[in-house]
């Protein structure tokens, strides 16, 4: 079934907030929607990178994130987000 910008609600995709798919080959869950048209996705292993400051110091370890735009230019869902599984994950 194809999901076209129109047809997936922002409720819908705040309803994917805390669900989990294999991005890159990495478990992941997803922790934030922006602006309605970008995906925050956590990695859930514990292979953390260190986080810079503004000055380019590292100093904390963070887990891992990827910010995947939602819809490609035609409007249908990202073949990035297709192929870690979203599709299953919204409702019909």
């Amino acid at each position: 079934m194809s999901h076209q910008n129109r047809q997936i609600a922002v409720d819908d995709l705040l309803a994917l907030i805390g669900r989990q798919l294999v991005y890159d080959n990495q478990q992941c869950e997803i922790v934030e929607l922006l602006d309605d048209r970008l995906l925050v996705l956590q990695v859930l292993d514990k292979d953390n990178h260190i986080q810079a400051t503004q000055y380019g110091e590292g100093h904390r370890a963070v887990p891992t994130t990827y910010e995947l735009t939602i819809f490609d230019g035609e409007g249908e869902l990202h073949p990035e987000l297709v192929a870690a599984g979203l599709q299953a994950l919204l409702p019909e």
